[in-house]
């Protein structure tokens, strides 16, 4: 039941252009009727009314996070995963062990997918993970084993051999299917072929995706979140929250973006073919309708153009080469590795004239900074042949930019869509993104006030499951540039001092009102005022007076959308 509510005697803060905050605000039929001074308020409103007393507490918007795969969130909370550890190889396969033998009645062609894999943080140093590794383990099933990043897969023999691979296969344009020295596969696949693999396996985890779904979204609604963007949306996952929505189940927006690969953009009759099939998705899927009750859009289309910066894939695109650790001598070496670009320049443009020509806007994987030119280059050109066209690109992680980018970022009117919790590095994680990039380039390693400082529009999109669902410890980081460690209950790791850190204001804003602005949805959401659909969240605790490493303490007293009360802790 929809509220016709006047919440009072609270500090709400409405994420309008002003940045205003006030002491009340009516809300009636999922929309915010007025907001300002309860005195002024209370003798407008209408009789049958009800009267919330806040007693000084928190209203905000309700977060937006507008870059993250909850179905890959929600099936890997539902089956087996490694925790994010770091790992050494006799632990990682311990821990597989034991989850084979918690399946002792599962057939030999039943797959067992791992999750939650930290690659990059494997013990030793330079110590990584194959096939003949897994192939150690006591068992004949398929068994794959997906990175954190979602970037790398490990298949055993077995896996490789279901998954229909051999060593005569050529690597996709988005992607590597490693060997080893002999020329064999040596289970490794990196970015693309990862995310396909993985994709493919098809496992019953106990819940059907309309249970993923609804547990997914009170997750979300946990933590104040109300509307989400799935930046690589399947149908299986509009499938399962359309049903939710069909049984008035619905608890949070839901927005997409559909991937184009290279593979479907070779020739202009594959292009055509391609944006053929993404009008019928979009058909099927996006409801034309806006309204208080949530619901499905899509609004973007999703480019893979680069890889990874961290270590051992670099395959983010730079604009100067990687210095890699020679692991014979363990020096830093200048290599001639400049990471990948998935699309050509010519490619990217035909298809984001595609994407212009729908009325859409694209959504980018853009890690480095050579990625990032060769988005803003397309962008460029939209704007020369459609000025007055309402294009919003959105470029996500950035996590290497080059200082000429972020004018460019602003001349362009491109929108940063940033992890804020990656600009929390350990010591370890410093030391090797210091020495693999140079003292030049690491000035503008996970940047983020400062493209707020040159004028720029960012939009927070915590990327989950990369890293664990936590959105306020993300806003946290954001804030302080250093990790905290729950454990000790102390920051922990060094500052990462090349940026300063946001206000909580500037993280409130790119988690509200300009993440739905890279979304296209800011004429409904993203801010408490007038006409906007009352989509907000009440805090249980005084967000305002916490220091700014208790920002992750924020609690969640009451989650509204559409004007519905879709989450409570009473």
């Amino acid at each position: 039941m929809q509220l016709n509510t006047i919440f009072y005697n609270g500090r709400i803060y409405t994420a309008n252009l002003n940045n205003s905050m006030v002491n009340a605000i009516w809300i009636k039929d999922g929309i915010i009727q007025q907001v300002g001074d309860y005195e002024e308020l209370k003798v407008i409103i209408e009789s049958d009314t009800e009267h919330y007393d806040l007693q000084n507490k928190i209203i905000l918007p309700g977060i937006i996070d507008s870059h993250m795969h909850p179905f890959w969130g929600g099936k890997q909370i539902n089956g087996y995963h490694l925790n994010y550890d770091a790992l050494t190889i006799d632990e990682l396969l311990s821990k597989v062990q034991s989850f084979l033998d918690a399946e002792q009645d599962k057939g030999a062609d039943e797959w067992l997918k791992v999750t939650a894999w930290q690659r990059q943080s494997m013990i030793p140093e330079g110590t990584d993970l194959d096939n003949d590794i897994l192939d150690r383990l006591n068992t004949v099933r398929p068994i794959v084993v997906f990175a954190n990043d979602c970037h790398t897969l490990v298949a055993n023999s077995r896996a490789l051999e279901l998954l229909g691979l051999n060593p005569n296969m050529t690597d996709p344009p988005d992607g590597k299917i490693r060997r080893n020295e002999a020329g064999e596969l040596n289970g490794v696949l990196e970015d693309a072929p990862a995310m396909r693999a993985f994709d493919s396996i098809k496992v019953q985890i106990g819940k059907s995706n309309v249970e993923i779904a609804r547990e997914v979204q009170n997750l979300l609604n946990q933590q104040g979140v109300t509307t989400i963007m799935d930046a690589r949306v399947f149908e299986e996952h509009l499938d399962a929250f359309g049903t939710l929505q069909a049984n008035n189940e619905l608890t949070v927006r839901v927005l997409g973006a559909r991937e184009v690969t290279p593979e479907k953009a070779k020739t202009n009759e594959s292009i055509e073919e391609t944006f053929n099939q993404i009008v019928e998705f979009i058909n099927t899927y996006h409801n034309t309708i806006y309204s208080p009750q949530p619901g499905i859009h899509i609004h973007h289309i999703k480019f893979f153009i680069d890889g990874v910066l961290q270590s051992p894939i670099t395959t983010a695109s730079l604009l100067q080469p990687y210095n890699l650790k020679n692991i014979k001598t363990g020096e830093w070496e200048v290599t001639n590795n400049y990471g990948d670009l998935y699309f050509t320049q010519n490619q990217l443009e035909l298809l984001f004239r595609k994407v212009a020509d729908l009325k859409l806007h694209p959504h980018c994987h853009t890690v480095g900074e050579g990625a990032i030119n060769s988005v803003l280059r397309a962008t460029q050109k939209i704007r020369n042949e459609y000025p007055d066209l309402d294009f919003r690109p959105g470029l996500a992680h950035n996590e290497l930019v080059a200082e000429h980018q972020f004018e460019q970022f602003k001349l362009l009117d491109a929108i940063p869509v940033l992890s804020f919790q990656w600009s929390g590095l350990t010591e370890e994680m410093a030391e090797q993104e210091r020495k693999k990039l140079g003292d030049e380039r690491f000035i503008n390693l996970e940047p983020i006030a400062k493209f707020i400082d040159r004028g720029v529009k960012i939009a927070y999109g915590s990327d989950w499951p990369i890293d664990r669902l936590d959105e306020w410890y993300n806003l946290q980081v954001g804030i302080t540039r250093q990790i905290w460690d729950t454990d000790a209950d102390q920051l922990a790791g060094p500052v990462l001092d090349n940026d300063r850190g946001l206000s909580i204001f500037e993280a409130i804003n790119a988690a509200t009102i300009n993440a739905a602005f890279m979304l296209g949805m800011e004429k409904y959401i993203g801010s408490l005022e007038v006409g906007k659909f009352a989509d907000l969240i009440i805090l249980e605790n005084d967000l305002f007076n916490f220091k700014p490493e208790e920002v992750f303490k924020t609690k969640i007293e009451k989650t509204v959308v559409g004007g519905k009360i879709v989450f409570t802790n009473q």
